[in-house]
């Protein structure tokens, strides 16, 4: 498998569409319906790669914007995971919102799915999602390193005097 994506979007048909795609890509994919669905599984997953949002999470609810909630919520508590916030109805002021203030990796329009320039935004999201998580288990691991050096250096001087 190429990367651990999570689809958040309300409706069944768009969302078995897009795990579909997804999964013929090599990536494992799981999808949730609803926010509360959502939030619990990230909450469990440690290692998500790319999360693909939409929007309006309840498509009667014109105000709804439970997948920007959520958007804030992974910029917030999961750094290296990326974001595409997909939408059936989106403005640029949701655009320009996502983009701005949580930094969304991307945004497609759900007709934009099955093109190559979404299969290559999710390449480029999973790829830069992976390489940042290896390169902060790197600089953890120095600093891990740098340290224990240091508490040696200091029981070795202790015992020097």
């Amino acid at each position: 498998m190429r990367g651990k994506i999570l689809i958040v979007e309300d409706f069944a048909d768009w969302r078995e569409l897009l795990q579909g795609l997804l999964q013929r890509e090599g990536y494992d994919v799981e999808s949730t319906a609803t926010l509360q669905e959502a939030q619990d599984h990230i909450n469990q997953a440690s290692d998500l790669d790319l999360a693909v949002l939409d929007i309006r999470l309840v498509e009667t609810d014109e105000a709804n914007q439970d997948g920007m909630r959520l958007l804030g919520e992974l910029h917030e508590r999961r750094s290296f995971t990326k974001v595409i916030m997909i939408t059936g109805h989106g403005t640029m002021e949701s655009q320009r919102k996502a983009f701005r203030e949580f930094r969304a990796f991307d945004f497609f329009r759900k007709e934009q799915f099955d093109s190559e320039e979404f299969r290559q935004a999710v390449r480029e999201a999973v790829e830069q999602a992976s390489h940042e998580r290896r390169a902060s288990k790197h600089q953890d691991y120095m600093r891990g390193h740098r340290y224990e050096t240091w508490q040696r250096d200091q029981v070795a001087g202790r015992h020097e005097k």
